[in-house]
């Protein structure tokens, strides 16, 4: 593998997470997140869905949920492997 090859770690309907043990999981959409700040309608601790996930200029990632674009880093997934 060259070191200047992108790894993605995400597509539409897909996302690469670390569990705590530096373990990877590939999960595919719709899964759940808890959102750890408000942000629009959606409160502190209220579980939600992802629909898609895409690349943002200014936030990386976002996650569309309730069929609107939000930051990722309102969220936490809450799958635990």
């Amino acid at each position: 593998m060259d070191l200047n090859d992108k790894i993605s770690f995400y597509d539409e309907t897909t996302l690469l997470i670390v569990g705590s043990r530096g373990t990877l999981k590939q999960i595919s959409t719709p899964f759940e997140v808890k959102a750890i700040e408000p942000i629009g309608t959606i409160k502190v601790d209220t579980l939600v869905y992802v629909e898609a996930v895409a690349e943002h200029h200014q936030f990386k990632i976002t996650y569309r949920i309730l069929n609107k674009w939000m930051p990722y880093h309102f969220f936490r997934v809450t799958i635990n492997f």
